[in-house]
Order: C-alpha cells, then structure tokens, then sequence
C-alpha cells in the first residue's frame, strides 16, 4: 500500500529528530570528556605543583642549613682548627647547590617557552671538564665516593658553551651522587673523549641503575623513578641537561651496558677548522 502524505511526513520528523539526537548525544559526550579531560590535567597539575613545592622547600632547605651550620663555626672558631679550610670549601659547595636549584628552576621556564639559552664557542673540553669535575670531588669524597677521571688526551677542540657545559656536569654529577647510596663501594666516573665526528662525555655511577620501564620518561619535568621516593631532587635536572645539550648542537642519553649503574652521555660538535 502507498503511504499517505501523513505517515510519509511522520517518518521524515522521525528521521530528522534521530539524526538531531544522535548529534546532540555526541556533542553531549565529547563535552563530558573534554571536560573529564580539563579535570584530570588541573587535578595532575595541582599534584605537580604541590610535589614540586614540597621537594622545592627541601632542595633548598638543605644546603641553607648547612650553610648556616658551618658559618657559625666558621664565625664562632667551633670545630678543628685544621679543619677550617675544609668548612669554608664546603661553603662554597653548598653554595653552588643552591644556586644549581634556583637555576634550573629558572631554566624550567626557558625551556617551557622553546627558548635558546647557549652561546656555543670553540674551546678546550678537556681543561673545562677537568676543572668541574675538581669542583665537585671534595663534596664527592666526603659522601664516600671514588671519583675517576679520564681525559683523552689532544682532544680536538669542540663547540661548547661553557656555562651550560657546568651546568650539565652539575646535574649529572648530583644525579650519580643520589642513586649509589646503597652501594658501599660508591664509584663515579667520568671520561672525555675523541668519537668520529664529535667529542663525547660519559658519567657513570655504579648504583642500581634505572628499569627500561622508566627511561623515556626520565628526561621529561617533574619525572621521577618510582623508587626516588624520599630522594632529594626535582626531578628537573636531567630534562634542563637534554635540553642545554640540544642548545649546543649536542645530545644528552643515557647508554645501555651491561655494567651496573647508570651511564649517561653527553656528546657535543667539534669546533670547525
């Protein structure tokens, strides 16, 4: 039989109104979501900021106190007298730390913002590689560290800029500090080196090392090994050294061995002749 105009009517309202539902359902859904979605990242946020707080106060809270500790002694002639050169070198170590806290804290928004932040220049890596590394040994020996250092020697001159250079060695250097504390043979070492078209850097440790399971997101801000819990840090340290190391034309990663430990490398240009 031939529908009536009626029915024929009826059939398209329906149609039309199951068409304008199904659309409006999806708009409705894709609505909850993104706003599910806009919770969830301000909820995450709101954690991150808050573990960055709380690990913010203790970076910086750590070497203050020691800071106030031995200028007292040093101020009030407390302690070995024979000791008083060493007091004041732990100053100057502690002072470094805090100034290694603030600056990448303020490199964190460099590198929010895809800013440039190295000036590469030719130069000797050797003598500068060595004299951080020196910075750094007493702090080192003092928490119960071997520190090896070997340096190629004539390495060609590469292209660096020195101050993000320091900055690197200082992340990595404090980051091989963290991990080997339950190591009682507590190794670092670091090595400079000659490798094809570029100049190469390793610091390693002989801690535990890091699982595969938590390598891509080591480099990333904020990100932390699950078993950091409780660790001094940031969690900025290896994301600023990436990211400086990307500014000099370079790369920062972390090399898989066999060893125990972690090895981590940084490989920078050679200066043009």
């Amino acid at each position: 039989a031939t529908e009536t105009p009626a029915v024929s009517e009826a059939r398209e309202i329906i149609s039309a109104f199951r068409h304008t539902f199904a659309l409006t359902a999806g708009a409705v859904l894709l609505s909850a979501g993104a706003v599910i979605l806009i919770l969830y990242q301000t909820d995450r946020l709101a954690r991150h900021r808050a573990r960055f707080a709380a690990a913010a106060a203790h970076e910086l809270k750590t070497p203050l106190a020691s800071l106030l500790l031995h200028a007292e002694m040093l101020a009030e002639d407390l302690g070995d007298p024979e000791h008083r050169s060493r007091y004041a070198a732990t100053l100057g170590a502690e002072a470094d730390r805090l100034g290694r806290v603030v600056s990448n804290m303020l490199d964190l928004a460099r590198l929010e913002r895809s800013t440039p932040f190295a000036a590469p220049r030719a130069g000797e890596l050797g003598p500068a590689v060595r004299a951080r590394v020196e910075r750094h040994r007493m702090r080192l020996e003092d928490a119960g560290f071997t520190v090896e250092l070997d340096i190629e020697p004539g390495l060609p001159a590469a292209l660096f800029d020195s101050d993000a250079l320091d900055q690197i060695l200082d992340n990595l250097l404090d980051n091989a500090e963290k991990h080997p504390r339950s190591v009682e043979d507590r190794q670092v070492s670091v090595k400079a080196m000659h490798d094809d078209d570029w100049l190469r850097i390793e610091v390693a440790d002989n801690g535990p090392g890091i699982p595969r399971s938590q390598r891509r997101a080591m480099f990333r801000p904020f990100d932390r090994a699950e078993d950091a819990v409780g660790r001094p840090g940031l969690g900025l340290g290896l994301a600023v050294a990436r990211s400086l190391a990307r500014a000099q034309g370079g790369e920062l990663d972390l090399e898989s061995t066999n060893r125990p430990g972690a090895t981590f490398v940084l490989t920078l240009p050679l200066a043009e002749v």
